[in-house]
């Protein structure tokens, strides 16, 4: 499933494609820590639930 963030320096979108967490669940993982692609920021990922793009 793709995730959209918002970069918190240039309010740019950035897209991640999460990793599914178990069988059963709906639960999926994706970078604690990422660059934006615009303006490479440094963000942290926000606690869930997230935006799916």
């Amino acid at each position: 499933m793709e995730f959209v963030f918002q970069c918190g320096w240039c309010d740019g979108d950035n897209f991640f494609v999460g990793r599914q967490v178990g069988f059963w669940v709906d639960k999926w993982e994706v970078p604690s820590e990422w660059y934006c692609r615009f303006c490479d920021g440094l963000n942290y990922t926000p606690d869930p639930p997230w935006e799916e793009a």
